[in-house]
């Protein structure tokens, strides 16, 4: 099964994502899918989606659509679509390591997140991987229990009936809520997840009929440079 470790630095990601990117006003609408896993099952070794976001701050409500692609352990590709379903961005993910094409431009950043400045909106791609850490083994008794998270932290769980996660809360008031379990390949996979910092800013991510633990070339998760001008990642000022 697939679980996540959500955090105020979580939330910071996607919330960067949308400030830096400026995602498209339009969205997917989820296809059907099957029917609710009875039980956490199975593990998620790639993914592949249609992604649409929608996210509220300060008053301000902006959605998009995008794909995303991930691999284990900590290999992503992220790519943002404008209205016309031109792409606008790709992100590529790899450890420590971050590539932006910008196709307009003609143009690649690249570079480690750790040479980031803390103020760089790229910063939170470090923070990644919060979003599929694992609760400690054999948490899945129904009902709320407070855990360690892998940074240390208390973090309280909560699972429904059937063991699968349903939310979870951190020190600071964060939270992420997990909804619409199904079978994906004999995985259990939530097609939506939405969090919440304690400022009151949302996110809330739904996945369009994903594929699980399918065959996934490595090219997808590789960055095509040819004909790009490479520039170091901390140039990168948004589109």
């Amino acid at each position: 099964m697939l679980r996540f470790a959500i955090s105020r630095r979580a939330v910071h990601l996607v919330l960067a994502l949308a400030a830096v990117f400026a995602l498209s006003s339009c969205a997917t609408t989820p296809k059907p899918a099957p029917l609710p896993s009875t039980a956490p099952k199975g593990d998620v070794r790639t993914l592949q989606s249609e992604v649409s976001m929608s996210l509220k701050a300060s008053g301000k409500s902006i959605g998009g659509r995008g794909y995303l692609v991930y691999k284990q352990p900590d290999r992503f590709h992220l790519v943002i679509l404008s209205p016309f379903g031109t792409t606008v961005v790709e992100i590529y993910v790899a450890g420590d390591r971050i590539t932006c094409l910008v196709p307009s431009k003609q143009t690649a950043y690249q570079g480690r997140i750790s040479e980031l400045p803390d103020r760089n909106g790229l910063k939170a791609w470090s923070l990644v991987r919060w979003v599929i850490d694992q609760p400690p083994p054999g948490a899945v008794a129904p009902g709320t229990h407070e855990y360690l998270a892998a940074d240390g932290k208390k973090e309280t769980l909560s699972f429904d009936e059937r063991g699968l996660l349903t939310g979870k809360i951190d020190a600071e008031g964060d939270r992420v809520t997990y909804s619409e379990y199904h079978d994906r390949n004999g995985v259990s996979f939530p097609s939506t997840i939405e969090m919440a910092n304690a400022m009151g800013n949302t996110v809330k991510m739904v996945f369009d009929d994903p594929e699980i633990n399918a065959p996934l070339d490595d090219a997808v998760l590789t960055p095509n440079l040819e004909g790009m001008e490479t520039l170091p990642l901390s140039d990168f000022r948004g589109m």
